[in-house]
């Protein structure tokens, strides 16, 4: 028995194209190619009424790209992330919504192994904003740190 035709050109449409994007699930934003890599928009959630926000951000081939964005469970922004060709800017921010701290990491992928460290000078903000030290970092490991002015 053949399938009706409306199926088997869903089937072959599917089949022959591999950026298709089909939705994770009915409810959901998030998509994904055909291959199950994620693809487009992503967005988290802390509960399973999609109420409190976790993560947004951008996949394109599985991997992230763009602005990401992360947040409490209270709502708050907790960090965000850029995403640039070989590094992520990222910005901490305190809970009141001051930035917190900001640098650079980056995600280094081996053989066996997937690594994500920081690295670079990172600026430190006290709770009101304003800058209030400095931390270097070699590899993730953090190699020496200063106060404002030093």
């Amino acid at each position: 028995m053949r399938p009706p035709l409306p199926v088997l050109s869903l089937l072959l449409l599917t089949t022959a194209c591999t950026a298709v994007h089909l939705p994770v699930g009915f409810w959901s934003r998030n998509q994904a190619r055909a291959d199950g890599s994620r693809q487009g928009p992503w967005r988290t959630y802390y509960d399973d009424a999609d109420t409190r926000l976790a993560t947004r951000g951008h996949y394109r081939r599985d991997k992230p790209r763009g602005h990401w964005q992360y947040y409490r469970p209270d709502g708050t922004l907790e960090h965000a992330e850029q995403y640039r060709r070989r590094r992520i800017d990222i910005r901490y921010y305190h809970p009141n919504g001051q930035l917190s701290r900001r640098g650079q990491a980056r995600v280094v992928v081996e053989p066996d192994t997937v690594r994500f460290y920081w690295y670079g000078i990172w600026q430190l903000y006290d709770s009101t904003g304003h800058e209030s030290g400095w931390e270097l970092y070699d590899k993730g490991w953090r190699a020496a740190r200063g106060t404002k002015g030093s």
